[in-house]
């Protein structure tokens, strides 16, 4: 019979790489999101500004927090100027509009914790910008 010779191929050791598509990267991206304001500040004034990935999200996050807390006042006085109007019915036909940001969060949120550097419309051109 003759010999089976037994070749050993060595596995290449994986070269530890602090991508964007790191968990850690992915963590801060999403609760930059999920604690808004705070997260991305503590984002950018420490090490992890340096995070391409994490850095984007952090100031898509705070122009999106600026947007949106415009877009709640602005709906806020929707909603009084329709309750006022409408002795107080009509003012329930705007609050699914209130929920809107949330819904844009969560997405965002999600996006991020995926890996996504997901552009907003205008905001993710700029905060693209600002990560550079």
């Amino acid at each position: 019979m003759p010999e089976e010779k037994k070749v050993e191929k060595k596995a290449a050791a994986p070269e530890p790489v602090q991508s964007s598509g790191s968990s850690d990267s992915n963590l801060f991206g999403m609760l930059c999101y999920f604690i808004s304001f705070w997260v991305p500040l503590f984002v950018l004034f420490t090490d992890k500004k340096n995070d391409k990935f994490v850095a984007f999200h952090a100031y898509q996050d705070l122009l999106l927090t600026a947007i949106t807390f415009v877009y709640m006042i602005a709906m806020w006085v929707v909603f009084m100027i329709v309750s006022v109007l409408t002795g107080g019915i009509g003012g329930f036909c705007v609050l699914p509009f209130l929920f809107l940001p949330i819904l844009v969060m969560l997405f965002m949120m999600w996006k991020a914790w995926q890996g996504e550097k997901y552009k907003l419309p205008v905001i993710g051109d700029m905060a693209e910008k600002y990560a550079k």
